[in-house]
C-alpha cells in the first residue's frame, strides 16, 4: 500500500462508511421529526462550508422534493447576509467535520443571541464547540483526518441523507441497501486503484484546463471534485452545474479544455449525455461519469453505486484524478502547503 497519507485514508472510506451504518442510531431525531410534521418549523436550513457544505446538497434536494421549506446556504453567507434566513421557528442544521471552524463558531455566536427553535449537527468531534452547542448532534465516526477530506465527506454525504428521508418519514431499508451497495463498490473499485490511476492519467493526462458539470444530487461531487482538486493536487478545477455551463461558459469549448460530465439520476442523465455529445462535437475532452456504460463515447471507470449511493460513488474517481494531479504537477497528493485541516481564519 503507498505510504501517502491522503491515498490511505481514500482507500480506508469503505469500511469507514460501512463502520458509521452500523453504528448510527435516528432514533434521538424522532422528537425533530414530530416537531417538523405538526408544523412547528417555519424553515430548516442546512448549512456548513467546504466539502461539509457540499455534503448536504442532496439532502437538500430530498427535503424540498417531500415539499419542506428548505434552504442550502453555505455558513459564510449565513452568518453576515443571509442572517436574517433564521427565525426563532427556523430548524437549523449545521454539517462541519471538525466543527471548530471559523464561521461555525461565528454562527454559533450568532445563535446563542437569537436561537433558532431546533440546532442539530453532523460532525466528526464529539469535543468541538459544535458538538457542544447542538441539541443533538449526529456523528460521522470517520476516525481522524489529517489532510483532505475523504471519509468524512462520504459519511456525511450518507448520514445526511438518511436523516432527510428520515424527517421526511421515508422508509429507510432501501436507503441503507443502496449505501451498503455503495461501500461494496467502492470498496470493489479501490481494489485495483493503482489499476485506475494509470487509466485516468492515459485519459484525463495533464488538462490545460479542466471543468466539472452534473445536475441534481451529482453537485455534491460537482462541487467537491472541483475543491478537492484544488486542495489535493494545487491544480485550478472550475465545477458549474451543467445547465450554468450553457449561459457562456460554453464558449470555452474546444481542443484546450477537458470536462468531466456527472450522468447523474435518470431525470436529467439524457441532457448530460447531449451536453457530452455536444462537446465532443466541439473537440472537447469529455469524459462521462456514470455506473451505467453509455456505448462508446469516453468514460471514466467509477464504483458501482444507486439510489442514495450514488452521490458517494462520483466522488472516488475524483479522488484518484486528484492523486494523478498532483503527480504530475510535483506535488504530494494532499499534502497542506497554505492553510490545514481547519479554517480557522474566515
Amino acid at each position: 500500500m503507498d505510504e501517502n497519507t491522503y491515498i490511505q485514508d481514500i482507500l480506508s472510506q469503505p469500511a469507514a462508511l460501512l463502520a458509521a451504518l452500523d453504528r448510527f442510531d435516528l432514533d434521538p431525531l424522532r422528537p425533530y421529526t414530530r416537531a417538523l410534521r405538526n408544523g412547528e418549523y417555519d424553515r430548516l436550513i442546512l448549512t456548513g462550508m467546504g466539502a461539509s457544505g457540499y455534503a448536504a446538497y442532496p439532502a437538500w434536494l430530498q427535503l424540498l422534493k417531500a415539499g419542506f421549506p428548505a434552504f442550502w446556504v453555505d455558513c459564510a453567507e449565513l452568518s453576515h447576509y443571509a442572517r436574517p434566513l433564521i427565525t426563532k421557528r427556523s430548524f437549523v442544521w449545521l454539517i462541519s467535520q471538525s466543527g471548530r471552524s471559523a464561521e461555525i463558531l461565528r454562527l454559533l455566536d450568532l445563535m446563542q443571541a437569537t436561537p433558532p427553535a431546533a440546532f442539530i449537527a453532523t460532525t466528526n468531534d464529539l469535543a468541538s464547540p459544535l458538538a457542544q452547542a447542538a441539541g443533538l448532534t449526529l456523528l460521522l465516526e470517520a476516525a481522524v483526518e489529517e489532510t483532505v477530506s475523504t471519509r468524512t465527506y462520504l459519511n456525511s454525504l450518507a448520514i445526511s441523507q438518511l436523516v432527510a428521508r428520515a424527517l421526511c418519514l421515508e422508509d429507510l431499508d432501501p436507503d441503507y441497501y443502496d449505501l451498503r451497495k455503495a461501500a461494496d463498490g467502492i470498496a470493489s473499485y479501490l481494489a485495483n486503484w493503482d489499476e485506475h490511476l494509470l487509466t485516468l492519467e492515459g485519459l484525463v493526462g495533464k488538462p490545460q484546463h479542466l471543468l466539472l458539470v452534473g445536475r441534481g444530487p451529482s453537485m455534491a461531487a460537482v462541487l467537491t471534485g472541483a475543491l478537492i482538486i484544488g486542495e489535493a493536487a494545487k491544480f485550478p478545477a472550475l465545477a458549474l452545474n451543467a445547465a450554468q455551463f450553457r449561459h457562456g461558459p460554453l464558449e470555452m469549448a474546444g481542443s484546450q479544455l477537458t470536462v468531466l460530465v456527472f450522468g447523474g439520476p435518470d431525470e436529467t442523465a439524457a441532457l448530460n449525455r447531449h451536453l457530452l455529445h455536444e462537446l465532443l462535437g466541439f473537440g472537447t475532452a469529455a469524459f462521462w461519469l456514470s455506473p451505467s456504460p453509455q456505448g462508446e463515447i469516453p468514460a471514466l471507470p467509477m464504483p458501482q453505486a444507486s439510489g442514495i449511493g450514488l452521490p458517494l460513488a462520483e466522488i472516488v474517481p475524483v479522488q484518484l484524478l486528484s492523486v494523478n494531479l498532483a503527480r504530475q504537477t510535483g506535488h504530494v497528493p494532499g499534502k497542506f502547503l497554505y492553510s490545514g485541516k481547519v479554517t480557522i481564519t474566515e
